[in-house]
C-alpha cells in the first residue's frame, strides 16, 4: 500500500474508490488499450506481466495513490490516478471509465480522487496536463474552475485551487444528478 488509505473518504453516494490490486491487471489493461478510451493516455503494451509488476511497484510507493472506481453493487466502472506531489500540489490523471458509466458516477470518480488529495492529503492546488485535441475533458475542467498555466507540444497544463474546486464543484453536482 502507498499510504495508509482512508476509506472513509473515499465513499461516495454513486461510488466507492478503492486501492488498485494486482487482480485488477486485465481490468486495467482493457481500458488502457482500447484505441477509443486511452487515444488521449500515454501508451502501455497489452503486456499482463508488465502490468502486474507495474500495480506491485506501486504498491511500494508513499507518494501515489491508484484508484478503481466500483459501483455501489461492486461492479469496477475505472481507474483514476494521485501522483506528481509537489509542494502545494497534486496532479490526477490516468482517469479512464468503462462504457456506459453514468455521468454521477464519472463526476463522482474525479470528485472523491480530488477531494482526497485536498482534504486527507492537505494539498490547496491541483494540477493536471489535457491532450490539446480533447476538447470534451479540456470543457469539463474549464467549467470546474481549470486555469491554463502553460502547454507543451502536446497538452496544455491547468491549475486548479481547492476553493474554485469546490464552488464549482456544487453545480457540477445539480447539473449531474438532473440528468
Amino acid at each position: 500500500m502507498a499510504k495508509e488509505i482512508k476509506r472513509e473518504n473515499l465513499c461516495g453516494k454513486y461510488v466507492t474508490l478503492r486501492e488498485v490490486s494486482v487482480d485488477d491487471a486485465d481490468f486495467i489493461l482493457a481500458l488502457r488499450c482500447d484505441e477509443k478510451k486511452a487515444r488521449f493516455l500515454n501508451k502501455i503494451n497489452n503486456d499482463k506481466n508488465a502490468q502486474v509488476a507495474y500495480i506491485k511497484r506501486y504498491l511500494a510507493t508513499t507518494d501515489e495513490w491508484y484508484f478503481i472506481s466500483e459501483s455501489k453493487d461492486g461492479r469496477k466502472l475505472g481507474a483514476i490516478r494521485i501522483y506528481d506531489l509537489r509542494s502545494d500540489s497534486f496532479s490526477f490523471g490516468s482517469w479512464v471509465m468503462i462504457d456506459g458509466v453514468t455521468m454521477s458516477e464519472a463526476f463522482e470518480t474525479d470528485y472523491l480522487t480530488r477531494m482526497y488529495g485536498f482534504n486527507v492529503l492537505g494539498f490547496n492546488k491541483n494540477h493536471f496536463d489535457v491532450r490539446k485535441d480533447n476538447e470534451k475533458v479540456l470543457k469539463y475542467h474549464q467549467f470546474l474552475g481549470a486555469k491554463k498555466v502553460g502547454e507543451t507540444e502536446l497538452c496544455y497544463l491547468y491549475e486548479v485551487t481547492k476553493n474554485e474546486f469546490v464552488k464549482r464543484a456544487n453545480l457540477m453536482w445539480k447539473l449531474s444528478e438532473s440528468k
